[in-house]
């Protein structure tokens, strides 16, 4: 949704802005979320913390980038200046 508010700003620098924006999140907001509460009766391995970690990086690098470049592509068909 963020790429649509591009029409607002007419700057071109703003798409790598929202790229950087993406990333950001996908890296520290989106495995916060996901890693499971440690219990005090039970063994707290940290493998699958690593997992959601690192498959949220993975994915989330790949998942921005290529909206951005898809972005880059589609951006003269769909926004019409």
């Amino acid at each position: 949704m963020n790429y649509f508010s591009y029409k607002k700003f007419r700057n071109d620098s703003i798409s790598a802005f929202i790229l950087i924006g993406i990333l950001i999140i996908y890296y520290f907001v989106f495995p916060a979320y996901f890693i499971p509460e440690t219990t005090e009766d039970g063994i707290n391995c940290g493998l699958p913390i690593l997992g959601i970690t690192l498959g949220s990086w993975i994915f989330g690098t790949f998942a921005g980038i290529t909206t951005h470049i898809v972005w880059l592509y589609w951006k003269p068909k769909l926004v019409r200046t």
